[in-house]
């Protein structure tokens, strides 16, 4: 969706008059436009055709229009008889909105290059470094100087000479305590609320992206209790090499319940080109390096829908033992115990000082140091979290040589006030909710992006904000419980978490899944040994070759230059430096493309 509220006609837009300024448009494929008595709408939403148009067919005004996309869409009112927009971003941040304003134009589009191309002044200093020192924008932010992006759950309004007159922000707040219901009736609601958020994007056609870990699986089985089994198929992915292969328990689960599977496996050695890789990143908003695994497998026809198992963990924390040790402290802490900890906590500061020197000069795998170093943490509950949760790890940083100008106003974004959090339920809803304007609406973009930007709708029902609310009630000792299951890719017998999940999906569940512990297949740096690398290397070197360089004006030559360097096949352990590499070329594209124009 792109729209210009200018005075300026454009060439190939749609348009809309509104006294002296004009409304020009262009939809993508799934956008609607539709004009009523008072206004026209605009709307960008991932729910079915069908439910789509039922909410439109029985909206009564403007209020009804706004509940009815509250949770999934982009709504767009510009009102006939004044040319206001109001402009909707739905809560969970499932859809978004990006706009550059001026006193003569307000531009908005769902892509956030479109208007960079046009309208941005250059790329954000501060934003740079928030990405590639955390792997993130914070919700609200852009890579772009000059182009801001509306909100999750925020309301513009925007008069006819281009003034924000009003501006609410709503953003995901999950400040629920525990609720008083049985372990039983927990698990029963539950299974009824991921099968409620799924229904508004139920399609003639429904696939599945299928992993084989449980939150895929819960959605399989939603699907299952709302619709036939021929209206459901599952796709498997998998990168040629893996081992940690996921696609035997999509396929366990998928016999068992007897629908349709589609293994594909991805090879990437002829895939990738220079011209592919630079547009298709022009296409994402957030270009998430793991896009790639699913290739060109959307099918574009209406009336169908991908379902996407990204998961809050409110429902499924999934402690390990020292997180779950923090949570008890946090407790105790509460109870009179705090000075006893802030001891504890200085006499530890020399032994933590002496390991992040240590870990400052050398990239370091080893979990039992890094576990020793993590559980130095413990008795400072919020310094904890911002290492453990939010990655505030000034000496991994450092280790990585990245630049840390801005390490210190970068970090002020995560503060987290916990000191009026009564319990461990709420601390940890406390985390989802800065977690979901950080870490989750860029899981959305991605995903949803990468759908859309081949034609089709995208659903993400767990970032439903009525199940969000209602799986942040679960008793935290419910939520955590554990049981005996098996280990991520073998056969040992481990304790597994997910109870409550498991639970809810008993009757439906294969046993080889409802046993599996929790599990992701890291395949990041495959895809780098089979073509991404050789990409990367032409466009950092091409833009070190360059008089003005941005690599060079950022000070990222010393933290790219084992990249450059590296001889070896990359392992699973350089997952997360790769991703930051993945990142620098991504926005040497962004910068590229600004200085061409």
């Amino acid at each position: 969706m792109y729209i210009n509220y200018s005075r300026v006609a454009l060439d190939g837009f749609e348009q809309v008059y509104l006294g002296h300024n004009i409304l020009n448009y262009k939809l993508s494929q799934n956008d609607i436009f539709k004009e009523f008595k008072e206004y026209y709408m605009f709307l960008d939403s991932n729910y079915s055709e069908s439910f789509i148009n039922s909410s439109i067919d029985s909206i009564k005004n403007v209020k009804d229009l706004k509940h009815c996309f509250r949770k999934d869409g982009v709504l767009i009112i510009v009102e006939k008889s004044s040319g206001k927009i109001i402009v909707n971003r739905d809560l969970a941040g499932l859809n978004t909105c990006y706009y550059y304003r001026s006193n003569d134009v307000f531009v908005m589009s769902s892509n956030v290059h479109e208007l960079a191309k046009t309208y941005a002044t250059g790329l954000n200093k501060k934003h740079i470094y928030q990405l590639l020192y955390f792997d993130f924008l914070w919700d609200g932010q852009t890579i772009y100087d000059k182009i801001e992006q509306v909100k999750a759950g925020s309301e513009l309004v925007i008069n006819n000479i281009f003034n924000i007159t009003s501006e609410k922000v709503n953003q995901p707040d999950i400040d629920e305590d525990e609720n008083n219901l049985s372990d039983l009736q927990n698990i029963t609601d539950l299974r009824s609320e991921i099968v409620k958020a799924h229904k508004p994007y139920l399609n003639r056609n429904n696939t599945v992206f299928l992993s084989g870990g449980i939150d895929s699986v819960a959605m399989l089985i939603a699907l299952d209790d709302l619709t036939e089994k021929k209206n459901i198929k599952n796709h498997s992915f998998k990168v040629k090499g893996t081992i940690q292969d996921e696609t035997e328990y999509a396929e366990s689960i998928a016999n068992h319940l007897s629908v349709d599977l589609k293994i594909i496996e991805r090879d990437f050695k002829n895939e990738f080109s220079q011209s592919i890789f630079e547009s298709k990143i022009l296409e994402m908003n957030n270009p998430y390096s793991g896009m790639w695994i699913f290739g060109n497998q959307i099918n574009n026809q209406s009336n169908t829908t991908y379902f996407a198992g990204q998961d809050t963990r409110l429902h499924t924390p999934a402690l390990n033992i020292l997180d779950q040790f923090a949570f008890n402290i946090f407790t105790l802490s509460k109870k009179g115990l705090l000075p006893v900890f802030m001891v504890m906590n200085i006499l530890l500061s020399p032994i933590r000082g002496v390991m992040n020197f240590i870990l400052s000069n050398k990239v370091i795998h080893n979990k039992k140091f890094l576990g020793l170093r993590r559980a130095l943490h413990l008795f400072n509950t919020k310094n904890y979290l911002n290492l453990v949760y939010f990655k505030l790890d000034k000496s991994y940083l450092k280790s990585l040589k990245l630049p840390l100008t801005y390490f210190e106003s970068v970090s002020e974004d995560y503060d987290l006030d916990i000191s009026k959090v009564k319990n461990q339920r709420v601390l940890y809803n406390t985390i989802v909710s800065k977690k979901w304007i950080e870490q989750y609406v860029n899981d959305m973009r991605y995903m949803v992006d990468m759908v859309k930007t081949q034609g089709g709708k995208l659903a993400m029902p767990f970032y439903d904000m009525d199940l969000a609310k209602f799986s942040g009630t679960i008793p935290f000792k419910l939520a955590n419980k554990t049981m005996k299951g098996k280990g991520q890719f073998d056969n040992l017998v481990v304790k597994v978490n997910k109870f409550v999940l498991r639970e809810a999906l008993a009757d439906k569940i294969d046993q080889k899944t409802y046993l599996r512990s929790k599990a992701v297949s890291r395949t990041g740096h495959l895809i780098f040994t089979q073509g991404l690398n050789e990409i990367l290397k032409n466009v950092i070197s091409k833009d070190l070759s360059k008089e003005i360089s941005f690599v060079k004006e950022n000070g990222l030559t010393l933290f790219l230059d084992r990249f450059l360097n590296q001889k070896e096949e990359w392992i699973m352990n350089d997952d997360k430096y790769l991703l930051k590499v993945y990142y620098t070329a991504c926005l040497i594209i962004y910068n590229n493309e600004l200085n061409i124009r």
